[in-house]
């Protein structure tokens, strides 16, 4: 396996030093945290929120582990992973309720 591809959040840092700011984690994860607003219009949106939050978790621990070079970019990165851990969390909370609808339904 080569290494040297670069990995999917890299791609999303189009300026130089881009990996710096923190933007990418926070657009990832608004993204995942709107998809969770989506339910009633499009249910099967919802799905997204669990990659875009895992992207932004991943990409906003990068940022800070690389060192984001002003506090704003700390900040973003900081709210890019709180948003997408919020994803992740009510993806999995959908879930959970799906299951526990379906095992009332089918009873």
């Amino acid at each position: 396996m080569n290494t040297d591809q670069p990995a999917f959040t890299d791609l999303l840092d189009h300026a130089p030093g881009g990996h710096e700011t923190g933007i990418a984690s926070l657009a990832l994860g608004a993204g995942a945290f709107l998809a969770l607003g989506t339910l009633p219009a499009l249910p099967y949106f919802v799905l997204l929120a669990l990659p875009l939050g895992i992207a932004a978790v991943a990409c906003g621990v990068r940022a800070l582990r690389r060192g984001a070079a002003a506090p704003s970019g700390r900040i973003a990165s900081v709210t890019g992973i709180a948003l997408g851990s919020l994803g992740v969390l009510g993806w999995a909370a959908l879930m959970v309720l799906w299951y526990l609808v379906d095992q009332a339904v089918s009873h």
